[in-house]
């Protein structure tokens, strides 16, 4: 009987809280994607085909970092300042690859 009084407000809880673990800036898998379309840009077959697709060492990392944006970062600027102004915070990119070639975004 204690468990079932004790485990309706955790679960309760943890629904109200879960929205501040997906929201955010991402901070982490943003940096982690700037960090590898740079590299991208500078060698496509080693860092795209190899790094990319061939050994999963880029995907594998920015799941790692992306889990640990849910975890900590995430609830962090979630609950601390967005959740309360109703603006986000915004992650800004800090890198624009060097690259004779852009794909233009404005569309």
């Amino acid at each position: 009987m204690l468990k079932k009084r004790f485990l309706a407000p955790v679960l309760a809880l943890s629904l109200l809280v879960l929205p501040g673990c997906l929201a955010g800036p991402n901070q982490l898998g943003r940096s982690w994607d700037d960090w590898v379309n740079q590299r991208y840009s500078e060698n496509a077959w080693l860092h795209g085909a190899v790094f990319q697709n061939v050994l999963p060492v880029y995907p594998i990392a920015g799941g790692v970092l992306g889990f640990l944006d849910i975890m900590f970062l995430n609830p962090f600027y979630f609950w601390s300042a967005d959740a309360w102004d109703g603006r986000g915070t915004a992650y800004g990119h800090s890198e624009t690859p060097e690259s004779p070639r852009t794909i233009d975004s404005s569309f």
